[in-house]
């Protein structure tokens, strides 16, 4: 039997897919991570990536970023300072405002968990090829351009819908 999908239109089912593999995918990444994170909550690493991402940032325009309360943030962050994965530093413009850094530790974490996020892209890509990733993967940076007014984001569509972008090369081993 030949199963036909429906033309993707705004009105049936591209947003459904769009925000159903977003929350699939987010659980699974969590349910991974609290079984081996080192340690660290998925909602601590999500925010020691967007650290590594938007280096120097303040804290409140990363809560933005990530979609998360200030309040809730501050609380990731203070876990990772306790740790030793980052800094925070006054803004010499604003002296109410906490501009964060991480620290050499960070990277040594984040770069200890890559087994961990190979295994969950796996997992994620079993059955799609390189080549629907990469179209995926510039098809959705286009759609978050779109979307966003943040400077850093559409500065980087140009490097993720390039030929040469890593971040699409990637296998799907």
């Amino acid at each position: 039997m030949v199963t036909t999908v429906p033309e993707l239109t705004s009105g049936n089912t591209f947003g459904f897919l769009l925000t159903d593999t977003s929350r699939l995918f987010r659980q699974f990444f969590e349910r991974t991570v609290a079984e081996n994170g080192l340690g660290l909550t998925p909602g601590e690493i999500r925010a020691l990536g967007n650290v590594i991402r938007f280096r120097g940032s303040r804290q409140a325009a990363l809560a933005e970023r990530m979609g998360v309360e200030p309040m809730t943030l501050s609380a990731y962050l203070d876990r990772l300072e306790g740790r030793g994965l980052i800094q925070r530093t006054v803004d010499a413009s604003d002296r109410r405002a906490k501009l964060i850094e991480p620290t050499e530790a960070a990277f040594d974490i984040m770069k200890s968990l890559d087994p961990l996020f190979d295994q969950i892209y796996r997992h994620a890509t079993g059955n799609v090829t390189k080549a629907e990733m990469q179209a995926t993967a510039q098809t959705l940076a286009k759609l978050r351009a779109n979307l966003t007014n943040d400077p850093q984001i559409t500065a980087a569509i140009d490097l993720l819908t390039s030929p040469g972008d890593a971040a699409c090369k990637q296998s799907t081993n």
